[in-house]
């Protein structure tokens, strides 16, 4: 039976995955309460730029970031080091001390860049077939991402184009489209409106469809609207707000949770429909390697060409748990690898064909961003 909002089976299997990780966070986040570092990660996107880190500041030199007044090293030194005669080994380099706050540096990779271009990316995924009555499904994501102000450099706008591949690999029967596109143009909003309020307004006109068809069924205008709330600053932000999908399954979804950085190395985003727990585990000049475990929910509708000029809708679903290794660059770039499992995996059809239920299944995805 076709999926809808109030699809019991399929909301518990989410649930399930939200709460098991968050678990794991909770055990971690007990064993570690060290103030915290900026906001920099990417909440509630699936493609595109930090939907509600403050990228820009008005500032003489034009573009700057956050962190661009920072104190001298002595200022700061003398209230870090230790007071000789407390038993400590005296450093023989303080600087070196110093140079692990500095962003840039050991520990430290700006997660944008200055000005109007931000980002391009590329990402490939390979979900295994399982059985002959299974599906497989590679994926090709590529995007590229640009800042404007909207009116200013405190309320950028970002626009995104992007273009995806969607390959399936059967079952014979019943059929699948060989390959489906999603493409769309994403204008998002992110106005600062105080010191600890941040808005987050999207909206993307897209096309889902095998481009065999012309019809008004492969067009969907999807958005969202969320705010984030710097409960304790540079620490913990709350984020609430909905995505408005307008898939065949599922139109509006809420959206929000917490985001915990109790650490430099340590971030847990307790989020909903996507909660990612990563740690630090090493850092250098202008790079940051993060080990991190994460949550997704797959899949979209798409209107296609059934045979004979037929016009039919399918809507693959699947939910997705993830181990990932990534290297932080300068400017946002850096690159990815990740391995998952895939779960409670179906396809639905509008025109009554018996809807299939795919094999659980692994997952291997890298990604590059610029």
């Amino acid at each position: 039976m076709r999926g809808t909002w109030a699809n019991l089976t399929n909301w518990r299997s989410l649930a399930t995955m939200f709460l098991v990780l968050m678990v794991c966070a909770v055990r971690s986040i007990a064993q570690d309460n060290v103030p915290g570092a900026d906001f920099e990660h990417v909440p509630l996107m699936y493609q595109g730029p930090d939907p509600t880190a403050n990228y820009f500041l008005p500032t003489t030199n034009g573009f700057e970031t956050r962190l661009s007044r920072l104190p001298s090293p002595s200022e700061v030194l003398p209230a870090m080091l230790p007071a000789a005669g407390d038993g400590f080994v005296e450093y023989s380099e303080p600087q070196a001390f110093w140079m692990e706050e500095m962003p840039g540096t050991i520990g430290h990779v700006s997660d944008h860049k200055d000005g109007f271009f931000q980002k391009a990316a590329v990402t490939g995924t390979y979900i295994d077939r399982g059985s002959l009555n299974s599906f497989g499904l590679n994926e090709l994501d590529f995007s590229l991402s640009v800042a404007v102000p909207a009116p200013t450099r405190e309320w950028p706008m970002f626009i995104t184009p992007a273009f995806n591949i969607r390959y399936l690999d059967g079952p014979v029967t019943p059929m699948l489209p060989a390959r489906l596109y999603e493409t769309y143009v994403e204008f998002l909003w992110v106005p600062r409106l105080s010191e600890r309020w941040t808005a987050i307004v999207g909206v993307a006109p897209s096309l889902y469809t095998d481009f065999e068809i012309n019809t008004s069924d492969a067009f969907r205008l999807t958005g969202k609207g969320l705010a984030r709330y710097d409960w304790v600053p540079d620490k913990v932000q709350l984020v609430f707000g909905v995505l408005y999908l307008d898939r065949d399954d599922i139109r509006l979804l809420p959206a929000g949770g917490v985001i915990w950085t109790p650490s430099p190395g340590r971030r847990y985003e307790l989020l909903f429909p996507r909660p990612k727990f990563a740690h630090r585990i090493d850092a250098g000049p202008g790079y940051e390697d993060w080990l991190y475990l994460a949550g997704e929910f797959g899949g979209n509708s798409y209107a296609y060409d059934s045979g004979g000029g037929v016009v039919d809708k399918v809507t693959l679903r699947d939910y997705r748990a993830l181990l990932g290794l990534e290297r932080k660059l300068n400017g946002g770039a850096g690159f990815r690898i990740e391995v998952g499992y895939v779960f409670s995996r179906t396809a639905e059809f509008n025109s009554g064909i018996p809807d299939i239920a795919a094999d659980d299944t692994a997952l291997v995805r890298a990604g590059v961003t610029y």
